[in-house]
C-alpha cells in the first residue's frame, strides 16, 4: 500500500525514525540503497540528467496508493522531485511538514504527518482511504484542471515564455527582505523534525 524510495539513510530530518514508528501500524515497502532488502534493491541515478526517467525500473504498481515523500531536510521552501514524482505516478505523497507545501502543492493533493496526533492515527487514516475509494480519489481532484509537470522538459516548455512575459510587463519593483538572512541565521531548517513530531505524540 505504501512505497518509500530512499538513498540517504540518516538525514538531518530523521525521517527514518518516523517511518520506523509508522511501520508498527501499516506495511511500508522500502526501495533503494537503504532498504537492506534483496527484494527491493533498486537504486536511482543521482544525476539530474536522469531525473526525468526516475526509477522507471522500480515495480511501482497500483498496489501502491501512497508514497512517502519525506525530504532529507525539513526546510522552508525545500521541496524536491520526490514529491512531484509521486504526484506524477498517481500516488498520494505523504510529507513530514504541511507548512512547506502550502504555497507549492495543489490543495488536498498530499497528506502531512505533522497533522496527525500520532503515527498510528496517520496509519488509521491511510487504511481508511485505502478502503474508501471515493475519499481516496478526492486527493486527485486537482488533476481535473491541472497537469503535474516535474520533468525538466515539461517545466521549461512554458518557463521561458512566462519569464519573457513578466519581463515585458510594466510592474513596479519593490524591495523585499534579505532572503539570505533566514538561511544564515539557521532559521530556515528544523534539525530532527521527525523526532520532534514523534515526541509530541
Amino acid at each position: 500500500m505504501i512505497a518509500w524510495l530512499v538513498s540517504n539513510c540518516y538525514p538531518p530530518s530523521k525521517r527514518e525514525k518516523y517511518v520506523h514508528k509508522l511501520r508498527q501500524f501499516i506495511p511500508v515497502d522500502q526501495f533503494g540503497s537503504c532498504s537492506g532488502s534483496a527484494t527491493f534493491p533498486y537504486s536511482c541515478p543521482r544525476n539530474p540528467k536522469y531525473y526525468g526517467y526516475w526509477c522507471d525500473s522500480i515495480p511501482f504498481t497500483i498496489d501502491y496508493r501512497f508514497y512517502i515523500a519525506f525530504e532529507n531536510a525539513v526546510c522552508r521552501d525545500y521541496v524536491t522531485e520526490k514529491f512531484f514524482q509521486a504526484l506524477g505516478m498517481l500516488m498520494i505523497p505523504i510529507v513530514l511538514r504541511k507548512a512547506d507545501y502550502l504555497d507549492i502543492a495543489p490543495p488536498n493533493s498530499y497528506i502531512a504527518a505533522d497533522q496527525f496526533a500520532s503515527a498510528k492515527e496517520l496509519a488509521d487514516y491511510l487504511h481508511y482511504l485505502a478502503n474508501n475509494i471515493d475519499e481516496y480519489l478526492k486527493y486527485f481532484d486537482y488533476r481535473k484542471n491541472n497537469k503535474v509537470a516535474w520533468r525538466e522538459e515539461e517545466m521549461l516548455a512554458d518557463a521561458y515564455c512566462r519569464l519573457c512575459r513578466l519581463l515585458h510587463e510594466n510592474r513596479t519593483s519593490s524591495e523585499g527582505s534579505d532572503m539570505r538572512l533566514g538561511w544564515q541565521q539557521n532559521t530556515a531548517c528544523v534539525q530532527g523534525f521527525a523526532n520532534d513530531i514523534i515526541s509530541e505524540q
